[in-house]
């Protein structure tokens, strides 16, 4: 997933932490409207911390890939030799 998508997930959690606290400032704030907002909010970081978990993930896969020797190929004996 690109940063773009990632930077419009941190958008809508900043929007709906607007609207918890705009609710909270109320005269008589509705309590089920802020929980649902508030579950919103978590569904939201949640998605946040997966999606860059996901692309650290990528990303060490990809260091490590470019650190492996290629494995032998059947036949090439340069290679056995050398211990790869």
């Amino acid at each position: 997933m690109s940063a773009h998508f990632i930077h419009a997930l941190a958008q809508r959690h900043a929007e709906i932490e607007r609207k918890i606290e705009q609710a909270l400032r109320s005269p008589a704030p509705d309590s089920l409207y802020i929980s649902s907002l508030k579950k919103l909010r978590l569904a939201y970081r949640d998605q946040i911390q997966q999606v860059i978990r996901e692309k650290r993930t990528r990303a060490a896969e990809r260091r490590k890939s470019r650190l492996m020797p290629p494995p032998p190929v059947a036949g090439d004996t340069a290679q056995l030799s050398q211990g790869f």
